[in-house]
C-alpha cells in the first residue's frame, strides 16, 4: 500500500543547536552505498529531535522524535536493521518507516513491526533501482543512540513453510527473510526422522534446488538479530536429498541435521560458539549436531556430535558434495520462535540448475541520457522453458518497467550510474535475476535554465559550528543533487553544523547540468570575560574583584560559583561584575556570562586567603573598679565567627565560670570576676584575688575550630 502526502518544512526558522542535523527530511543523512552497510556503534542519535508532520501511514507512528536517512538501492530489495541494546546504543523501542518521493511530497512505502524494546528490522521488496528512499527512525520511549545496518539484495519469492510448496532456488544469490512464524499446513514433515537431531517442525521456511555443476555446497545462515558477542536467535536446519526430483518431498532423505544451541544452566560463554551463524562449511567433519552444545567444559555433560571421540560442536556441519541432476531441499527453523528471520549466503564449487538471464545493450554512440538504447534478450534455459520476463530499468528510465522477451527500446531522462535488472521465471517456478550496471553520460544542453537559490544561517555563537546552508535548485531538469566545496553530491539540500567561512554550493540536475554559487557564513565576535588578576586577602577582611567583558555593548547575565563569601553592594549578585569578597579560605571563583542568544563565556579568579587569627587576652583584671579592666574578655578580629565556649578555672582546677555561643567582642560578654556569672546586678561574691586559668574554643569563618588557653590574675 502506498500513500502520498505533502509537508512544508520551515527549516531555517526552527533549527536549534540541540537538534540532530538529520532532524527533518531535508537534513536526511545520505548513505551512499547500502551493500552490506553498517554504521559504527552509537553513531546515530535522536536525542533532541523534534516532532515531524503527522504523515499518513499504517504504523501508529508518533512522529515525535524521529530522524531521517536517505539511500539509493542498486538491487530491488533491502534489509534494514537497527541495534540499540548496549553497547550498540540506548534507544528505547525503536520503529522505522520507509518513504520515497521527495521531502515535500513523500510516498509511504512500508514500516517495521516495532515490537522489540531495543532492536528493529524492516525488509522491503519491490524497490525501484536507482530511486532515492527516505528512512524515518523514531523511539516509542526514551531517546538515545543506535547502530544502523542496511543491505540491498535480490529477493526470492516469499518463503513457504511446506516442502511441496518450497521456493525453488535457481542460483546461489544471497538473500534475507524478515520473518519465520509458521510451520505450514503440514507440520508432520519431520515425523519420520525421530532418530535424527530434528524430529518436529516449527517456524520454518523450505527451499529446493537441482544441482547443475557438481561440487561442494556451503551455506551460512545468520539470525537477523545476530550481534557478535551477544545471545541471538537459535536457528536449526536440515538438508535433504530428493531422490525423485524437486517434487519428491514424500521420499526425502535427511543428509545433514543441525540443532545445537543453548546449554541450559551454563553461562553463555560456554555455548556461545553454538549461537548465531550456523550452516554447512568445509572445516567441519560431522553430519549432525544435537540440541545443546558439547564443549570441553565442566558445565557440559556428554558430547552431542557424531565424531569418535565425541565431536566438539561449533554450530556447523560438513559441506555437502552435490551431484549433477540431483535435487535437494533445505528447511530452516527458528527454535527461539521470536518471529524474526535470517539471511542466507551460499558458497562452494557446485551450482544450481536454472534459467540463465542475459541481455545486450546497443546504442548508436555512447550511453547518454535522452538517447535511445536497444535492449536485446539473450536468456536461455537448458531444462524447462522460460515463461515470464520482467525488466526493471530503474529510476529515470522510460519506460521504467517492461514485461516480455523483447527487444525493448528505452531511454534515460537522467544521467549517472544505472542498473538494469532482468528477472526470468521458468515453467517449474525457477526465478533468477541478472543485473547489469552501466553509466549514462550527461546530456546538458547549452541552453539549460538551471539556477540555484541559497539561504544561510550564521553562527549563533562564535566558534560553535552551528551554521546552516539550505540550497534550492531552480528550473533546469528536476530532481536535483547538491554538493558543498566539491564533495560528493547528495539528495539533501541542507548542509548543517558548519563553521564560519565561505562555501561553494553546487546544484546538479538530472541532465548533468551544474551551477555553483558562493555563500558566506558569518559569526559574531567572541564573547569574552576577564575576572581580573588573582588577589590575596587576609582572612576575615574584604577584597575587591573587578571583572570585565567584551563586547561591552552586549547585555549579559552574570553568575558566580561558588557564591559563598561574595557580596555586591550595589546590585544583586546575579548581575554583579565587581563583587566584594570575604573569602572563607583560599577559593577559586568561576564567573559565567550569558548573552541574549545563549552564548556563554567563563573565567576564573583565585582569592588566596592569608590565614591570620589575632587574639588578645588580658592578663590582669580588677573586678571592682567598674572600668575597662574590670572584665575578662577575649579580643578577636573579624576572622572569628563565634566563641563556642569560654571556661574559667581556679588554681585547683575547679570550674568557676562557663559561657557558650558568644559573639566575638560582644560588650555584654566576658567574666567579671565572680563565681558563675557576669551579671553586674548579681549578689554573688567576687572571687578572692589570685591567678586563674582560662580555656576558650573558637570557631573561625573558614570553619576551623581552635582551642586556646592562658591565665589571668585577679586583683582587688
Amino acid at each position: 500500500m502506498k500513500q502520498t502526502f505533502t509537508a512544508i518544512f520551515l527549516l531555517l526558522a526552527c533549527v536549534l543547536a540541540a537538534q540532530p542535523s538529520n532532524d527533518d527530511c531535508l537534513g536526511a543523512i545520505n548513505i551512499p552505498n547500502v551493500d552490506n552497510y553498517c554504521s559504527d556503534d552509537m553513531e546515530f542519535t535522536n536525542v533532541g529531535a523534534t516532532s515531524d508532520p503527522a504523515f499518513p501511514d499504517n504504523c501508529f507512528l508518533n512522529y515525535a522524535n524521529g530522524v531521517w536517512f536517505s539511500f539509493t538501492p542498486t538491487e530491488p530489495a533491502v534489509l534494514i536493521q537497527l541495534f540499540s541494546a548496549n553497547p550498540f546504543g540506548s534507544l528505547g523501542v525503536p520503529k522505522m518507516a520507509l518513504f520515497t518521493g521527495s521531502c515535500n511530497n513523500l510516498i509511504y512505502v512500508e514500516c517495521s513491526p516495532g515490537l522489540n524494546a531495543q532492536n528493529d528490522e524492516l525488509t522491503v521488496t519491490g524497490l525501484t533501482i536507482g530511486q532515492v528512499y527516505y528512512l524515518f527512525i523514531e523511539s516509542q520511549f526514551n531517546e538515545g543512540t543506535f547502530k544502523l545496518c542496511i543491505n540491498d539484495f535480490i529477493a526470492p519469492p516469499s518463503p513457504e513453510s511446506d516442502c511441496d510448496q518450497a521456493v525453488v532456488l535457481c542460483d546461489k544469490s544471497s538473500f534475507s527473510v524478515q520473518n519465520l512464524n509458521s510451520e505450514g499446513e503440514d507440520d508432520t514433515e519431520l515425523d519420520d526422522f525421530q532418530a535424527n537431531c530434528l524430529s518436529s517442525e516449527f517456524a520454518s521456511a523450505w527451499y529446493k534446488w537441482t544441482c547443475k555443476d557438481p561440487g561442494t555446497l556451503t551455506v551460512t545462515l545468520t539470525p537477523n538479530n545476530y550481534i557478535p558477542g551477544l545471545e541471538s536467535d537459535d536457528l536449526d536446519f536440515a538438508v535433504f536429498e530428493l531422490p525423485g526430483g524437486l517434487d519428491d518431498c514424500d521420499n526425502k532423505e535427511m543428509i545433514r541435521c543441525m540443532a545445537s544451541g543453548e546449554n541450559g544452566g551454563c553461562n553463555f560463554n560456554v555455548w556461545q560458539i553454538c549461537n548465531g551463524p550456523t550452516g554447512l562449511n568445509l572445516a567441519s567433519n560431522d553430519f549432525e549436531e544435537d540440541a545443546g552444545c558439547f564443549q570441553n567444559d565442566p558445565c557440559v555433560g556428554i558430547g552431542t556430535g557424531q565424531g569418535v571421540p565425541p565431536q566438539i560442536d561449533d554450530n556447523f556441519v560438513s559441506a555437502i558434495q552435490m551431484e549433477a541432476g540431483k535435487s535437494y531441499a533445505l528447511v530452516v527453523m527458528n527454535f527461539s520462535r521470536s518471529g524474526l528471520g535470517f539471511s542466507i549466503n551460499f558458497g562452494g564449487t557446485g551450482t544450481f540448475l536454472g534459467p540463465e538471464p542475459d541481455f545486450d545493450l546497443v546504442t548508436l554512440n555512447d550511453f547518454e541520457c535522452d538517447k535511445r538504447i536497444d535492449v536485446t534478450n539473450l536468456s536461455n534455459s537448458l531444462t524447462d522453458s522460460i515463461v515470464a520476463y520482467s525488466w526493471n530499468f530503474g529510476k529515470g528510465a522510460l519506460p521504467q518497467i517492461e514485461f516480455g522477451e523483447g527487444p525493448h527500446e528505452i531511454l534515460y531522462e537522467s544521467f549517472g550510474e544505472k542498473s538494469i535488472a532482468l528477472t526470468v521465471e521458468s515453467s517449474r517456478g525457477c526465478i533468477v535475476t541478472k543485473i547489469i550496471d552501466i553509466y549514462v553520460e550527461p546530456c546538458c544542453a547549452d541552453t539549460s535554465t538551471l539556477d540555484i537559490d541559497l539561504e544561510g544561517q550564521d553562527l549563533i555563537c562564535n566558534g560553535i559550528p552551528e551554521g546552516l546552508i539550505l540550497a534550492q535548485g531552480i528550473s533546469g531538469a528536476p530532481e536535483y543533487s547538491y554538493s558543498i566545496n566539491g564533495e560528493s553530491f547528495q539528495p539533501s539540500p541542507q548542509f548543517a553544523d558548519l563553521p564560519a567561512g565561505t562555501y561553494d554550493i553546487t546544484v546538479q540536475d538530472i541532465k548533468g547540468c551544474e551551477i555553483t554559487q558562493t555563500i558566506t557564513i558569518d559569526e559574531p565576535p567572541p564573547l569574552m570575560i576577564n575576572a581580573g588578576p588573582d588577589i590575596t586577602v587576609d582572612l576575615g577582611f574584604t577584597g575587591e574583584i573587578f571583572a570585565t567583558y567584551s563586547p561591552s555593548t552586549t547585555d549579559v547575565t552574570v553568575s558566580w560559583d561558588p557564591e559563598e563569601g561574595l557580596d555586591c553592594p550595589d546590585s544583586e549578585l546575579v548581575d554583579c561584575l565587581n563583587p566584594n569578597v570575604v573569602s572563607p579560605g583560599t577559593t577559586t571563583y568561576t564567573v559565567t556570562i550569558i548573552d541574549a542568544a545563549g552564548c556563554t563565556a567563563q573565567d576564573q579568579i583565585t582569592v588566596t586567603t592569608n590565614i591570620i587569627r589575632p587574639l588578645y587576652s588580658p592578663n590582669v583584671i580588677t573586678p571592682t573598679t567598674q572600668d575597662l579592666n574590670s572584665v575578662f574578655r577575649l579580643g578577636l578580629g573579624p576572622q572569628a565567627e563565634e566563641i563556642e565556649e569560654l571556661c574559667i578555672f581556679d588554681r585547683w582546677g575547679n570550674l568557676i565560670y562557663i559561657e557558650r555561643g558568644v559573639i566575638p567582642n560582644d560588650p555584654a560578654s566576658g567574666w567579671d570576676g565572680r563565681f558563675g556569672t557576669n551579671d553586674p546586678n548579681s549578689v554573688v561574691e567576687f572571687v578572692n584575688p589570685g591567678v586563674f586559668v582560662w580555656y576558650a574554643k573558637i570557631r573561625f569563618i573558614d570553619g576551623e575550630i581552635l582551642s586556646y588557653a592562658g591565665d589571668v590574675t585577679v586583683l582587688r
